[in-house]
């Protein structure tokens, strides 16, 4: 009779004994596959939620670390500048399938060009006001011949407001490559900005690049005497966009400021905008004057970045691509996703998550410490037994062979029935631990709901369209962790008392008996 016929034999005869293992072991193994389960639905839910997301990352300041860094220490923080090549190293990596950002100019003048402007859209709180003024434009402010031009630099040739729909090409072209690389001075500006200086697609304007003597009160500064030093450039217009209005044709205050804002808007490439920080180490002579630009920091302030996205292959990789970032970016600024917008259920499942882990690790422990001592019992009532195959020559192992296929068959039955229950109740519990959670979190009106849209892109989503991607399953992936976390506590509970029992003597064994 070999040893899995004899260990079957046993099974039959310890009838008692079989079922009460195998109760033991459905007890706590439905607990455990009830906490694998929920942990495994978790991360299901949250790839696929993740899925969903747009495959965008943003660049961005970390104002709340920054805030509490300011609030702990009483000094306000020091933010270190982005740089190009930082940003053309974060956009290198191999998950991004592009990036751009946007870097702005704002040391531009003229005396013969003037800004667009529209006051007949104004409304104000009642009524049109056809006087209303251009807070934007430096003649507002000052007594100047100049009037004040925005340059914003482009990364690369697409234009960040055109892929997000804001603005529309009507004429002409973006930029290409050779523009980008060669700092060429080409613009694509709107036909508003056209139509007001009388300028069409392929014509050239003239902006100056103007150092102002800072010493000088501001009422005073933008005159001719006080310019330290300019330099002329020529550019050729190669696009014209258009920005559309409501059909009303009268916007209120922020949405006319902004529409006024975008009609002014010169693109230019980055690399030239980039360039001016050269500019002025070049045409600054007088020390003195060198040294007051850069203490006020005023030629730092120049590049001014914005509109930092960087966009993926694949939405799953932004875990990945956020955790290299994290090491490279400077102190204070982050890189930010869409995953926000569900939040909520996020925190509803962390809160699931940190009871299924507490209950999977007690469970784990005394799992093994009760079928432990369960199997020990078991095994010092039979000791007589196994004393007589040990005096009749047999092998410890050929007896550790049957004791293990005894023990391991009903807790085998134990655990997958386990399994099953433990995925059902789980299911129940934990869906109604979150569905209450997220109705606690909706109820409660001082919460502070975090929104942004980049590239025109808005992704929101329901709580009920959370719930319904949250589902407890036996999939491949939770059965095969089951069984590898069950049977391993099982074979370390029989293997353990065992050994205890085996290594003593046959002849004190029948004794003791």
């Amino acid at each position: 009779m070999n040893v899995f016929q004899r260990a079957f034999i046993s099974i039959k005869r310890q009838k008692g004994q079989t079922f009460i293992l195998i109760g033991v072991v459905f007890l706590l193994s439905t607990s455990v596959a009830g906490a694998i389960s929920v942990n495994q639905a978790i991360m299901n839910t949250d790839k696929a939620l993740r899925a969903q997301l747009p495959a965008v990352a943003v660049l961005r300041q970390d104002e709340t670390t920054f805030a509490n860094e300011w609030n702990e220490t009483g000094i306000w923080p020091q933010r270190e500048n982005l740089t190009t090549g930082l940003l053309h190293e974060l956009g290198s990596h191999p998950y991004v399938r592009s990036f751009n950002y946007s870097v702005q100019a704002h040391g531009f003048y003229s005396e013969t060009l003037v800004r667009s402007w529209y006051p007949e859209l104004f409304l104000g709180a009642y009524d049109p006001i056809p006087d209303a003024i251009d807070d934007f434009s430096l003649s507002h402010w000052f007594t100047t011949p100049f009037e004040r031009f925005i340059l914003n630099g482009v990364g690369n040739s697409n234009i960040w407001e055109m892929e997000a729909d804001i603005i529309h090409l009507v004429k002409g072209r973006v930029f290409n490559e050779n523009e980008i690389q060669q700092s060429i001075p080409v613009a694509v500006v709107s036909q508003s900005f056209l139509n007001a200086n009388n300028l069409s697609l392929g014509d050239i304007f003239i902006l100056e690049h103007m150092i102002h003597d800072y010493r000088v009160p501001d009422d005073e500064r933008y005159h001719t005497q006080h310019v330290l030093a300019s330099r002329t450039y020529n550019f050729e217009i190669i696009g014209v966009f258009d920005h559309e209005i409501p059909d009303s044709r009268v916007l209120y205050g922020r949405d006319f400021q902004e529409h006024i804002e975008i009609l002014n808007q010169i693109f230019v490439p980055a690399t030239f905008v980039e360039s001016i920080y050269d500019l002025y180490l070049e045409i600054i002579d007088d020390q003195e004057v060198l040294e007051m630009f850069q203490a006020t920091d005023n030629i730092m302030d120049l590049l001014e970045f914005s509109n930092m996205y960087f966009l993926l292959y694949d939405p799953l990789d932004l875990p990945a691509f956020h955790s290299f970032t994290d090491v490279i970016i400077p102190e204070f600024w982050m890189m930010s996703d869409y995953s926000f917008v569900y939040a909520d259920i996020a925190e509803s499942m962390a809160l699931v998550r940190y009871v299924t882990d507490g209950l999977l690790i007690g469970v784990t422990l005394a799992f093994s410490i009760v079928l432990g001592l369960l199997l020990l019992l078991f095994l010092r009532v039979r000791k007589n037994e196994i004393g007589i195959y040990l005096a009749l020559g047999e092998s410890r192992l050929k007896i550790l062979g049957h004791m293990l296929f005894e023990a391991f068959t009903p807790t085998l039955i134990g655990i997958t029935l386990g399994l099953f229950v433990g995925n059902v109740v789980s299911s129940e519990i934990s869906t109604n631990m979150i569905h209450q959670h997220l109705r606690d979190i909706a109820a409660d009106e001082s919460r502070i709901v975090e929104f942004y849209e980049v590239l025109g892109i808005r992704h929101e989503i329901t709580h009920e369209e959370m719930l319904e991607l949250y589902e407890v399953r036996m999939d491949r992936q939770t059965i095969i962790i089951f069984y590898t976390i069950s049977s391993g506590i099982i074979l370390i509970s029989i293997v353990m008392p065992m050994f205890f029992v085996l290594k003593m003597n046959p002849k004190n064994m029948l004794m003791l008996q």
